[in-house]
């Protein structure tokens, strides 16, 4: 069962176990969506296989594929990384620090060899997420802080990086007439969210700026009820992401980390009763119970949230830009001079280690008994040592990726923390965060069709199975998966020419007539592969309710540009590039598709165990 301190002045025990477990969780979405993946783009006919990658010393990849470099290992580190993070899940008793290590390493090594395909935020966060838990699961009041600081570094930045990019859609509040349409991979909700008024949509990017900024600054507000309407502003800005776009663990972890402002108080009094019946929570505690209801202090706090609310909008983003189109009325010196200024930033790192240091004094030290003084000490330093040398190295990763160049830090100098940084930067332990710094899609989204053809003069399409293709079809709702390929092919629209090794090895595999049934939904060359390939560029936009009823369409689009030429097999370029990176031809495999252990039994298995 597992135990732990009281810290903060706030009971954390249900609260610790929770959060643990839910990471847990999420540890097991992340591999299994790999699980599926790894023969298609990491076996030896993948198309980027695991045996042929360049490899160095651990130190600059540190992975456990060092020790056997197949794609069979990676698929069985996605197996006991899905079942350890069930486990995690499902039962109390796996909440032990060794087993975060050992989903921490092994997500690591899955990340190392990733490639092109696991170069994506929300990987980074899971490992310094699931580094964090390590200490959370041995000393809850570090691990907390250390979790609070990474959700205000995580929801900060991304509020503030999209201003100081000085994107105009972002700027004049219309980034959401381009984004339901032209994000990596939207959904049947996207095409429906697209349809709202424009100025509600400028009104929902005004709120976004206020809950990501303002929001994430609440989490260290001394009072507890403003830390809560924190986390109420993130969680809701969460789920709307969620419900109009396909962004795989990326929203279910950020909600997870914005609920480390929350207690036990709070899941007793507010969480539904079976959460609580989850977590072994009893259904009385008399302390609990016993705490004074007034209501009176209770209403006018909320009156404050909401009144500061209104007055922060309203002044920030007035009613001539959201319904006049005007722009914001202050500029990129104003945000610099009110938040990035020397004092500022020392003023706020300087709370924020008051923050910690209060509690842990306090609360460590006062409950401390006569025969356990020099212990505690003892222990208070460390954890002290521990928190500021891991707020100082992910404070340095904070501003750079904020832009600054003069690195604020108030007890460590830059330059030792740059050294550490060279020498912890394989293990992504402290990372900058920052999504959708501008805008893209604002002329139309990008999209990337592959054709095949056996003349040079009739061509057919290809059709993934998640990215846009058909104009009357539009991808399902897939979260918390990822499918990494058609990921990366949004990547691959936004350049003018192909330069990314999978892509070529793509177009050899269906100029060869290789098995693609795990990258196309629809190939017209079954039976026979095409005599050329090529890619042509379109712009899509999402149509109109008047134009959906009319053609049953979610798409309409023009075509913009050739981004590959027609290609035949026998081509010189494409020959040598098969020969550099040793591309295998269908001759020398067998097509039919590999199989793969059937995960799901094996998880039932795992769950069953766990409860029985």
């Amino acid at each position: 069962m597992l135990t732990s301190k009281n810290c903060q002045g706030e009971k954390i025990q249900y609260l610790q176990q929770l959060i643990l477990r839910l990471i847990g969780l999420i540890y097991a979405f992340a591999f299994s969506s790999w699980y599926y993946q790894i023969p298609a783009l990491y076996a030896n006919n993948g198309l980027m296989p695991i045996s042929k990658m360049e490899w160095y010393d651990v130190t600059k990849m540190p992975t456990l594929l060092q020790l056997y470099k197949k794609a069979s290992f990676l698929t069985m580190i996605t197996i006991v990384g899905t079942l350890i993070g069930l486990l995690a899940f499902a039962s109390s008793k796996f909440i032990k620090w060794y087993t975060f290590f050992i989903l921490w390493v092994l997500y690591l090594s899955l990340y190392t060899v990733g490639q092109d395909f696991s170069q994506f935020q929300w990987d980074i966060m899971l490992l310094e997420t699931g580094f964090i838990c390590i200490i959370f699961c041995i000393t809850p009041i570090v691990g907390r802080e250390l979790l609070r600081w990474l959700a205000f570094r995580l929801y900060f930045s991304s509020g503030l990086v999209k201003l100081l990019s000085q994107c105009d859609t972002w700027w004049n509040l219309t980034a959401l007439h381009h984004h339901f349409a032209s994000q990596c991979i939207p959904h049947f909700l996207s095409w429906w969210a697209h349809q709202l008024p424009g100025e509600l949509k400028k009104l929902m990017v005004a709120s976004n700026f206020y809950v990501l900024i303002f929001g994430a600054i609440y989490f260290y507000f001394p009072r507890r009820f403003m830390r809560i309407f924190g986390f109420i502003l993130q969680f809701l800005m969460q789920i709307g992401i969620i419900l109009t776009g396909n962004y795989n663990f990326f929203n279910l972890l950020s909600i997870v980390l914005a609920m480390v402002v929350l207690d036990d108080h709070f899941i007793y009094k507010y969480f539904p009763s079976q959460i609580k019946q989850f977590i072994n929570m009893p259904k009385t505690i008399e302390e609990f119970d016993q705490k004074e209801n007034k209501r009176i202090y209770k209403y006018s706090e909320i009156v404050i949230c909401f009144y500061m609310t209104g007055v922060l909008i309203y002044n920030f983003f007035p009613y001539e830009t959201i319904m006049q189109g005007k722009k914001l009325p202050f500029t990129v010196q104003d945000i610099g001079k009110y938040f990035l200024t020397e004092d500022t930033l020392t003023y706020f790192l300087l709370y924020v280690l008051t923050f910690f240091f209060f509690y842990i004094t306090y609360f460590n030290l006062q409950n401390a008994t006569a025969q356990s003084t020099m212990a505690a000490i003892t222990q208070t330093l460390i954890k002290i040592v521990v928190f500021i040398t891991m707020f100082s190295m992910s404070n340095l990763t904070f501003q750079q990726g904020i832009g600054l160049r003069q690195i604020n830090s108030p007890i460590i100098p830059q330059q030792y923390l740059q050294y550490i940084q060279g020498y912890t930067y394989p293990f992504h332990l402290f990372n900058s965060y920052g999504l959708f710094r501008k805008m893209t899609g604002v002329n139309g989204r990008p999209e990337l069709i592959f054709e095949g053809s056996d003349d040079g003069n009739k061509w057919l399409e290809y059709h993934f199975h998640y990215k846009p293709g058909k104009l009357n079809e539009i991808s399902p709702f897939v979260v918390p998966h990822q499918p990494r390929l058609d990921w990366q092919l949004w990547f691959a629209s936004l350049q003018e020419n192909p330069s990314d090794l999978y892509l070529i090895h793509l177009v050899y595999k269906m100029l060869d007539g290789q098995n693609i049934e795990d990258f196309v939904s629809s190939n017209p060359f079954q039976k026979k592969p095409p005599k050329y390939i090529r890619i042509n560029k379109y712009l899509y936009y999402f149509t109109n309710v008047t134009e959906m009823i009319q053609t049953g369409n979610f798409w309409k689009r023009i075509w913009k540009s050739v981004y590959l030429p027609s290609i035949s097999l026998q081509d010189s370029q494409l020959q040598s590039i098969k020969q550099k990176y040793e591309f295998e031809s269908a001759a020398n495999k067998s097509k039919e598709k590999p199989t793969q252990l059937p995960l799901w039994t094996l998880i039932v298995s795992v769950i069953i165990y766990a409860f029985y």
